[in-house]
């Protein structure tokens, strides 16, 4: 039979009777998939190697490509098959990052919970701690209002070696810190501290004028929980920066510093 004009042809119509560019080729190994494309098979075949594998070998794609090869255009609808599983999730972003999350209605909503540190101190400490149950809440202040007082910071004071410290908890009347107040409470009164004896809460107004009903409720609702209740007012000149110690304190606070002293001395 004449030689067909072209390797390909001769190829697919003759199979055994391959040209001998093709000679070295597995067809058969390779082939386990179609036939290479026509342009393909009118070049140099594969090597060996590369035919007797299932695969091209890891990093074949840096090696030169046949001439011809890597000017076809991917098959249709390669670039539209979708990724493969799990894909997505390595493309996902790294731990830590911004995560959406399903609105809630503040109705239904549960209440923000706040929970004291703890930090231990040695030696002789003050006659009383004032502790915040959040930022803000006025400890520096009393803390220049009461002898012998030191603010803790969000910490309750713990003594070491095991001993008892008096702490007055402390938080303003707006609901964020009514609420943080609320937490602190109750962490106090699960009987984790038992090296602190809680005096009472002050909660120092937030703002001048009548507090609003649902403010006052909760206030009352949280008294329950602890041995005594300051209600301190609005200070004007305390919010201008007027040293506490150098003015004379309205009678509420005149009334609270007195009956704290009575506390530490009794």
């Amino acid at each position: 039979m004449p030689p067909s004009p072209s390797g390909a042809q001769a190829y697919e119509g003759i199979g055994s009777e391959a040209p001998p560019a093709m000679a070295g080729a597995q067809p058969q190994t390779y082939g386990q998939q179609p036939a290479p494309p026509q342009a393909y098979g009118q070049e140099t075949a594969p090597t060996q190697a590369y035919g007797q594998e299932a695969a091209p070998p890891q990093g074949h794609g840096q090696q030169a490509a046949p001439q011809g090869y890597a000017q076809q255009a991917p098959p249709q609808g390669y670039a539209q098959q979708a990724p493969p599983q799990g894909y997505a999730q390595q493309a996902a972003p790294p731990s830590g990052g911004f995560v959406a999350q399903a609105v809630i209605p503040a109705d239904r909503a549960p209440a923000p919970q706040s929970a004291l540190g703890l930090v231990t101190y040695s030696g002789q400490g003050p006659d009383v701690w004032l502790s915040s149950c959040h930022g803000g809440a006025g400890t520096s202040t009393l803390a220049a209002l009461l002898t012998n007082s030191a603010s803790a910071g969000r910490y309750w004071p713990v003594p070491a070696p095991p001993g008892r410290s008096r702490v007055l908890l402390v938080a303003r009347s707006h609901a964020a810190g009514l609420l943080a107040a609320q937490g602190a409470v109750a962490q106090w009164a699960s009987g984790v501290l038992p090296g602190v004896q809680l005096l009472g809460l002050v909660v120092v107004a937030d703002a001048p004028g009548k507090r609003p009903k649902p403010l006052s409720d909760l206030v009352r609702l949280i008294a329950g929980g602890v041995p005594r209740l300051w209600e301190l007012p609005w200070v004007e000149a305390f919010r201008l920066g007027d040293p506490p110690d150098k003015m004379k304190p309205p009678s509420a606070y005149a009334r609270m510093i007195h009956e704290v002293n009575g506390l530490i001395a009794g």
